[in-house]
């Protein structure tokens, strides 16, 4: 920038030009705009050997399992109904709805509440995973190739470090004759 000689008035556009000059070398330093990524963000659970991610506002809880009373003339997969803070829940096992073996109640097994509308359910499932984020632009992956009953009730999946993570439907699975039919 110039500086004026004293006794002189600077000239304005003079001082407008240095002072353009001197933010366009300033801005030369600073960071360059960037895109946000878009995240698409669920809970992950592990069912089995098979890990899944629901969407975050198909999950209105996640609990220990807690002790339930046995519903007498129901299908297997149907362990029964428990109080969870004051609401009736009905507790599936959604490892054995699918023909797998049971969720072994160990440290790691939870009920995720389902947040339906007029539907009180938990799902019993062998470990939550806690949240994950993926770039909700990452091409979703084909699965139809593979051959498992819960297929049915994915929205495709994602990859991330060599891991499949098929996304979980429960509005599908609450919508399924074959989960609306209890009885035995």
């Amino acid at each position: 920038m110039t500086k004026p000689i004293p006794g002189t008035t600077p000239d304005p556009l003079a001082l407008l030009r240095s002072m353009q000059q001197a933010a366009a070398a300033e801005s030369r330093i600073l960071p360059q705009e960037t895109e946000a990524v878009v995240l698409w963000s669920g809970v992950a659970f592990r069912l089995g050997d098979m890990r899944l991610v629901t969407p975050l506002d198909q999950v209105l809880e996640v609990v220990p399992p807690p002790q339930w009373t046995l519903v007498p003339g129901v299908r297997h997969w149907l362990k029964g109904v428990a109080n969870v803070r004051g609401n009736l829940i009905t507790i599936v096992d959604l490892a054995e709805y699918f023909g797998k073996p049971p969720v072994f109640l160990d440290a790691n097994a939870r009920l995720m509440i389902m947040n339906i509308p007029g539907l009180h359910t938990g799902l019993l499932v062998n470990e939550v995973l806690g949240l994950r984020h993926f770039d909700a632009e990452m091409g979703r992956q084909d699965l139809s190739g593979l051959d498992d009953p819960v297929l049915a009730h994915l929205n495709g999946a994602f990859l991330r470090d060599n891991v499949l993570w098929g996304i979980f439907d429960m509005h599908s699975l609450a919508e399924s004759l074959a989960f609306k039919h209890v009885a035995a």
